[in-house]
């Protein structure tokens, strides 16, 4: 009977464990611009900047703004993105990973991958 109970533990701790999700980037390494490089995805360009301690999102269709002064910030792995005064929908984009300057995200409500490509500087 311990036998079952230890192992029944065991499973549990493991399943536990590999729910847990572990996020490629951190918040550090998001900051800055980016321009998308896909046909999909939910912005053009777009800065996740901080000022005055907050972190702030500004988004650029066609080099026109499109969301200014929204927050952003990472939460369960997920890149989520407010606007100030709730005229733009939350956005919550699943991010996949980040190397060599490429930046994968997925938009589980649209069902759409999106690559986005570091800037060297802010658009």
């Amino acid at each position: 009977m311990k036998t079952i109970f230890a192992l029944s533990l065991l499973i549990a701790t493991s399943n536990t464990a590999m729910a847990a999700e572990v996020c490629p980037v951190t918040e550090q390494e998001l900051a800055g611009a980016w321009h998308r490089s896909s046909h999909t995805g939910a912005f053009e360009e777009f800065l996740l900047d901080t000022e005055n301690g907050t972190r702030t999102f500004n988004s650029w269709l066609h080099q026109v703004p499109e969301l200014s002064a929204a927050s952003w910030k990472v939460e369960n792995c997920q890149l989520v993105v407010t606007s100030q005064l709730g005229e733009y929908p939350q956005v919550r984009l699943k991010i996949l990973s980040l190397r060599k300057g490429k930046l994968r995200l997925y938009d589980e409500l649209h069902r759409e991958k999106s690559i986005y490509t570091r800037m060297p500087n802010k658009p």
